[in-house]
Formats: structure tokens, C-alpha cells, sequence
């Protein structure tokens, strides 16, 4: 069973008690909670992947469950005669008499809920990180884009301030050791320039070498004739 979260609203030890052992055999078990009654009231199904109501009883009242979120799937178990007023208050919760064979549908549901929430949280985690790769990938163009002329401004300065340091035009102090900042500025930003150039090869030899890779492959998978 996929690991999640399972919450369990019942004032019945035992049936926590076989519920909880049951779920634990399983290889990868979930995280069960048990609260009583009286504690849901003020508890949220927020986080739960299932919560279990039960044993539900003929002439019983109905315990109040937690807050449900949307996202959470509601089990009540109990005699037909309950599971009845459940249906009628809670049409959404999904109800489970007390046949023979119960609890087997029940563990089968929960390993269901339990594998369908895992495979949306991977497919929103490998959304989230698509985009953000999406978002590297234009920011990265983009400044590949504005390389040349980058480096033809940084030409430029670095030319121009090099005339200055060497003319022999009398300059003021204050003035010379201005253009040595710019100078080194300069050259800081011209390094950044070409770490920049040096990583458009990197991952253009890295894509030629993948693409290699998949074609030896492909090759070596084909069946030989």
C-alpha cells in the first residue's frame, strides 16, 4: 500500500485496535491517527488522505466528524440500519456495512485512494518542476540572446577606459581612479560574459552526448537480422 495519511474517528478501542494492526501488515503502511469522538469535533480532515467513522450503532448517535476538506475520502462503518441516517446526512461519505469481507474492501479502497493521491502529488511536483525549468530555460535564453551585445558594450567600455588610464592628459586623481573602477567592473562583468559562453557549450556538448547515448541504445536494442 502507497504510504499517506489515515485518520480514524471511533470510541470502539478494539476496532481502532484491529484496524490499526490490519493497516500495519500491509509492506509500506500508511500514518494512522485515531482520535475519539468528542476529540473530532474539534479536529480538521485536513492532510488526511481517508478517515474512517466507526463502529456505527443502531439506536447510537451519530458522532459528530472532523471538518472534512474536499480532497479527503470519508468511510463510515456500521450496521445497515446506521449506514441509512449516514446516507441520508452524508452523501458523500462512502458506507461500509459490517458484512463478511468489510474489511477487505475497505483496505482495497484505501490502497486505491491512497496510490490515485500519490500519483497527483507526483504529477503536480513534476508540474512545478517543468515550469520552473521552463522559466530557467527562457531566463537563460534570454541572456544568451543578449550576449553580443553585452560583450560589444563591454568592448566598448573596456576600450575607451584603457585610451583614459593610458593618455597622457593631465586628469585629476579622483577622476583616474574612477575609470580604474569602471575598469574593473568591467572586466568582473566581461568574466560573467564568458562563464556564460562556457555554459552554452557545456550544454551543448552535454545534449549531443545524451542524444549519442540514446542512439547507441536504440541501436543495440533492435534485433539483429
Amino acid at each position: 500500500m502507497t504510504p499517506g495519511q489515515i485518520l480514524i474517528v471511533s470510541d470502539d478501542s478494539e476496532f481502532v485496535r484491529s484496524l490499526t494492526a490490519r493497516w500495519r501488515m500491509e509492506k509500506d503502511s500508511p500514518a494512522i491517527t485515531a482520535v475519539s469522538s468528542g476529540v473530532s469535533r474539534q479536529a480538521s480532515s485536513n492532510g488526511y488522505e481517508i478517515v474512517v467513522v466507526g463502529p456505527l450503532r443502531q439506536r447510537t448517535a451519530l458522532p459528530q466528524g472532523p471538518a472534512v476538506q474536499p480532497d479527503s475520502v470519508v468511510c463510515a462503518v456500521g450496521d445497515p440500519e446506521s449506514l441509512d441516517l449516514v446516507r441520508a446526512m452524508h452523501g458523500d461519505w462512502l458506507l461500509f456495512p459490517e458484512y463478511p469481507g468489510w474489511t477487505k474492501l475497505l483496505f482495497s479502497l484505501a490502497g486505491e485512494v491512497l496510490r490515485r493521491k500519490a500519483a497527483e502529488t507526483r504529477a503536480q511536483e513534476t508540474e512545478i518542476t517543468n515550469l520552473s525549468q521552463k522559466r530557467f530555460g527562457i531566463l537563460g535564453k534570454s541572456l544568451l540572446d543578449a550576449r553580443p551585445g553585452m560583450v560589444n558594450a563591454l568592448t566598448s567600455l573596456l576600450g575607451n577606459a584603457d585610451l583614459i588610464l593610458l593618455s597622457e592628459e593631465s586628469l585629476p586623481d579622483h577622476c583616474r581612479e574612477n575609470v580604474r573602477t569602471i575598469h574593473t567592473m568591467a572586466l568582473r562583468l566581461n568574466e560573467i560574459v564568458q562563464r556564460l559562453s562556457s555554459i552554452e557549450n557545456e550544454m551543448e556538448l552535454s545534449e549531443r552526448k545524451s542524444h549519442l547515448e540514446t542512439r547507441e541504445m536504440r541501436i543495440a536494442g533492435m534485433p539483429k537480422t
